[in-house]
């Protein structure tokens, strides 16, 4: 009989070959089936993988009996200055309630204090209770986020992740973390160090960095200033810093502008300095010429967190920024635009536009030694609401420097200084360089040589504006003066 399959051998037949065959045909057909596994893998994973993926995940949750809330330290994912808030009153908090536990601290060394503040290290944990609930804290770092700089350092935010039980979600959500912000905020407050900050800027954003701790002495008690002018800034300070319900409701953003002007060596940056010791604001320099657009302008603003001084020093020196718009090519008469990193539109958004509306409890100082150069829409009402005259040194403000130098309320020469201040244009500073002692006590070299010293300098500056205006009448008599100055 012939074979019908005659490739397949006779059964029974133990054929090398044909064995071979039949060992071939089985591993082909193992092979095809992994290849139409595979595919069927990968067609159910394109299909359903997110699928069973958040499944299987909510799987797992649904299993944890625990949640975890997460506090970033900085605000580069959108959130602002709140979140650097949270983060610095969760950090506050911490060290005065549970540093004590955690096996590994860190000690932060702050000036005129003897002990350091401990603080949790990265990757420590701490546990905590509250009202018989219990709930772990733990530090820790964000993966590195490769394209993201500050400077020539990768920023790798950290943050405080909270962990407690689900049962216990509203005691935790409701009360517990506005305890800890609360706490945190108020021991903050009741010993915390003023700072100083400046801005920077790179291809890869704007930032503030910390430059020093703000040990400025300066207070309003030590101003060289009339009594009356300087109960009048403190009142309106004071009344700003308590009103965030007041101007919740007229509709008003929480903010003030305070602009300073007057001759150089008037004050102005020691009254910066009184207005930081007084609300215990930390300040926040910006200058303008490191800003690289509106936009990077914007995110440092942004930055800023409530309860805090933005100062921008000498703003006429800003010319291109704060009152030129437009420029009058002379030699092929036109009008071209000014291509500026900040423009004054944008710069007037920030402090009284929408934007300036994110955030409330900022006082914006701005100081300038030529008023009349600024634009009449960066000095109006709303963008700078207080103006304040800073001006030459007067016998009330020379009594104050004599009792800050010579430790003196009263003397015998003060009468003739009086007359003198009344005729010369001295600055505080001048004064204070003159009384200024140079070898220890006044008693030294007796305060009637400061005072004589005093007086000589006031007499030379009499004279010189007397010779001054004498000159002025004269090139005025001969025609060379045109309306008031010199042609």
């Amino acid at each position: 009989m012939v074979n019908p399959l005659p490739f397949m051998g006779h059964q029974g037949q133990g054929s090398p070959g044909h064995e071979g065959m039949s060992q071939m045909g089985l591993g082909m057909a193992i092979a095809a089936s992994m290849v139409v596994l595979t595919m069927f893998q990968q067609f159910l994973f394109s299909h359903f993988g997110g699928y069973l993926e958040r499944c299987l995940r909510k799987l797992v949750s649904s299993m944890d009996p625990y949640v975890q809330i997460r506090f970033t330290e900085d605000s580069t994912d959108g959130g602002g200055p709140k979140n650097y808030e949270a983060y610095a009153a969760i950090e506050t908090y911490l060290s005065s309630k549970c540093s004590a536990q955690a096996p590994r601290l860190k000690a932060n060394s702050v000036r005129d204090i003897n002990a350091p503040v401990l603080c949790v290290d990265d990757g420590e944990g701490v546990s905590d209770e509250f009202n018989g609930v219990t709930v772990w804290w733990h530090l820790g770092r964000e993966k590195d986020q490769g394209d993201i700089y500050r400077g020539s350092r990768r920023n790798r935010n950290r943050y405080y992740a909270l962990t407690f039980r689900k049962k216990n979600r509203e005691i935790v959500v409701g009360e517990y973390v506005r305890h800890v912000m609360e706490e945190g905020k108020a021991v903050a407050a009741s010993h915390r160090q003023l700072k100083l900050y400046s801005n920077s800027s790179s291809e890869h954003g704007a930032y503030w960095n910390y430059i020093m701790d703000f040990d400025h002495p300066a207070k309003f008690e030590t101003l060289a200033m009339e009594k009356e002018k300087k109960e009048e800034i403190i009142d309106d300070l004071i009344r700003f810093s308590t009103g965030r319900e007041y101007y919740k409701r007229i509709g008003k953003p929480w903010k003030r502008g305070y602009l300073l002007y007057g001759p150089p060596g008037t004050g102005k940056s020691t009254m910066i300095a009184a207005m930081a010791n007084l609300l215990s604001y930390d300040v926040y320099d910006l200058e303008l010429t490191a800003v690289l657009s509106n936009a990077a302008l914007k995110r440092l603003l942004n930055r800023i967190p409530c309860n805090s001084i933005l100062v921008i020093e000498d703003i006429d020196c800003s010319s291109k920024i704060t009152n030129q718009r437009e420029m009058t090519n002379q030699d092929e008469e036109k009008t071209v635009k000014i291509l500026e990193k900040v423009t004054l539109s944008g710069l007037l958004n920030c402090i009284d536009g929408l934007f300036s509306a994110n955030d409330g409890g900022r006082l914006m100082v701005f100081t300038t030694n030529n008023v009349e150069a600024l634009d009449s829409a960066l000095v109006r009402r709303g963008r700078m609401d207080k103006h304040i005259q800073m001006t030459y040194c007067g016998f009330e403000a020379f009594r104050i420097l004599a009792k800050n130098y010579l430790r003196i309320e009263e003397h015998e020469l003060f009468g003739r200084i009086e007359e003198l201040l009344k005729e010369s244009s001295v600055t505080p500073a001048d004064v204070a360089e003159t009384l200024i002692e140079r070898r220890g006590k006044a008693e030294d070299c007796g305060r009637e040589y400061y005072l004589n010293k005093l007086i000589r300098v006031l007499e030379e500056n009499c004279e010189t504006k007397k010779s001054i205006n004498r000159e002025m009448l004269e090139k005025k008599g001969k025609g060379e003066l045109e309306n008031g100055e010199c042609k």
